[in-house]
């Protein structure tokens, strides 16, 4: 692919310090963006119950700092290799798994945090599982993508 062929993507192949720096911030992307979705799932689940659902709004700029810090540093290591992981099972369900996770973060930013209660609405909980699967299946799937795609 063209991808490959950029300046970019030699560098971050070909030098020593190319791919563990992207790598490296797409795991503190990761980190911030699943580790606070977490914290704010497991409070609609049920955890820590005296904390107000409309409290954890103020983690949500860090998750979405995460997320671009993800992002960017992620289509920097898909040029990287991007005939693999183009056609890569693995990177397809990862892309899934991120969609879906992404819409059920922006749903309950958008519903369940907005409400300054403690009583959590029932279809939140159902959100907040869908969240948990969604990015260990993004998680899981990511790390796959070394093992099973097939090099062209």
């Amino acid at each position: 692919m063209m991808l490959e062929n950029l300046d970019l993507s030699q560098w971050v192949l070909g030098s020593i310090w190319g791919y563990p720096i992207f790598l490296t911030f797409h795991s503190l992307g990761l980190g911030l963006l699943v580790g606070l979705l977490l914290i704010i799932d497991l409070r609609v689940l049920g955890f820590a119950k005296p904390l107000p659902l409309s409290e954890l709004r103020k983690l949500m700029p860090y998750v979405w700092f995460g997320f671009v810090l993800n992002a960017i540093s992620g289509v920097v290591l898909f040029m990287a290799d991007a005939t693999k992981d183009f056609y890569s099972n693995s990177f397809r369900w990862k892309m899934l798994s991120i969609l879906i996770g992404l819409v059920v973060a922006v749903t309950l930013n958008g519903t369940v945090l907005r409400e300054d209660t403690k009583d959590t609405p029932p279809m939140a909980k159902i959100l907040a599982i869908a969240s948990l699967l969604s990015w260990v299946g993004a998680i899981v799937s990511g790390r796959l993508i070394a093992y099973l795609s097939q090099p062209f």
